[in-house]
């Protein structure tokens, strides 16, 4: 079953901001190691390519509202002159195959005898190899593709997708290429551009443990109540705060916020080891792709700290817990954090939970 791909690594410090906080504050802009990563939004479908350059596109309805299409449809393709080419349908819903043999474009049948990979347990058919790009240059210029799934009839609108896989094709250097998806030339396939490694983050040793974190945390609350009050934090949040050593002088301090439906807001702090009373708020770089400007600087949405990789989570849900919305983590390498993966999903148009698009992904490392 396909899941977007992540699509961006960084690595920049941590600024603490001044209790008194801005109502805008411009976060630490994260640095971008490797590949740019890209995520565009073009019609009824998304791209994104990673900072590897590897690639996926799918069908995301822009406008539910007018029901564009119900099914599922996407590509993904690895970086380099032998990236391979998937192509995936796929029932998300009535638990279902789809069956690749009722495929039809605008109503017309599409190539017969190519061989689907079937799996009843994820509800997938999935095509790769030359099969799959003779099949996806079949589409680019159709209007609509359908496809059955245990009695029903799935559409996908494909208003887009020549747009997106020319993006693809761009980024991954296959333009006027014999395995160019779109604008297929002369070149030879070797012309795409290499795949870039994963950029590796070492992350920082665990350091001595914090004693009473509980009494730490209750403390930093207590001397930053005006600030939580800004927030419009929540008192009965208090059940949420934790503190954690992030090296031997400094502790990350994580106050609970406010609760909703699914995820919490959680205000994060960094702090002296022996002074709770001086934790500052924690303003983490932002991937390229994501606006600097925070209304709420520190805040972030259902934090998690991991001692064990030094890495903070957080897991933003755009729509309830399903198709939209984004991920991110930063990774405590000792000095600073450094962004380590990022994910996004911007369209809540329906689809398998927890779909993603762009990001970040590195090697996480422990410390040498």
């Amino acid at each position: 079953m396909f899941r977007f791909i992540s699509v961006l690594v960084v690595g920049l410090a941590i600024t603490s901001g001044a209790m008194a906080a801005p109502a805008k504050l411009i976060a630490p802009r994260a640095e971008v190691l490797g590949a740019t990563p890209i995520y565009l939004e073009i019609k009824d479908w998304v791209l994104a390519c990673d900072n590897t350059r590897a690639c996926v596109a799918r069908f995301a309805s822009a406008d539910v509202d007018v029901n564009t299409g119900d099914g599922y449809l996407a590509m993904e393709r690895k970086a380099g002159p032998q990236g391979k080419l998937v192509i995936s349908i796929e029932d998300y819903e009535g638990g279902k195959r789809p069956d690749p043999r009722s495929l039809r474009i605008d109503g017309r049948q599409t190539m017969a005898g190519l061989t689907w990979r079937l799996d009843s347990s994820e509800q997938t058919a999935t095509l790769d190899g030359d099969a799959a790009l003779k099949l996806l240059r079949s589409l680019v210029e159709g209007r609509k593709l359908t496809y059955s799934r245990g009695g029903m009839t799935s559409t996908v609108t494909l208003s887009g997708m020549k747009a997106v896989l020319l993006a693809m094709d761009e980024d991954q250097g296959r333009l006027n290429t014999v395995s160019a998806l779109v604008r297929v030339g002369a070149k030879p396939a070797n012309s795409a551009l290499p795949a870039v490694p994963l950029p590796v983050i070492h992350a920082a040793p665990q350091p001595p443990p914090l004693p009473d974190r509980a009494r730490f945390a209750a403390l930093a609350r207590r001397a930053h109540a005006a600030l939580l009050r800004q927030y419009d934090c929540e008192p009965e949040m208090a059940h949420e705060d934790q503190a954690f050593a992030l090296d031997a002088s400094t502790v990350l301090v994580m106050l609970g916020c406010n609760q909703a439906a699914y995820q919490e807001s959680i205000l994060a702090f960094e702090a002296p080891r022996g002074a709770p009373e001086k934790a500052q708020l924690l303003v983490l770089p932002v991937p390229p792709t994501e606006p600097a400007e925070q209304d709420d600087p520190g805040d972030y949405v259902s934090l998690d700290w991991d001692a064990k990789t030094s890495t903070l989570h957080e897991s933003a849900k755009g729509r309830g817990l399903a198709d939209c919305g984004e991920s991110t983590s930063w990774t405590f390498d000792g000095k600073r954090f450094v962004l380590s993966g990022h994910n996004v999903m911007g369209r809540c148009g329906g689809g398998p939970p927890g779909e993603r698009a762009a990001g970040s992904r590195s090697r996480l490392l422990d410390t040498p």
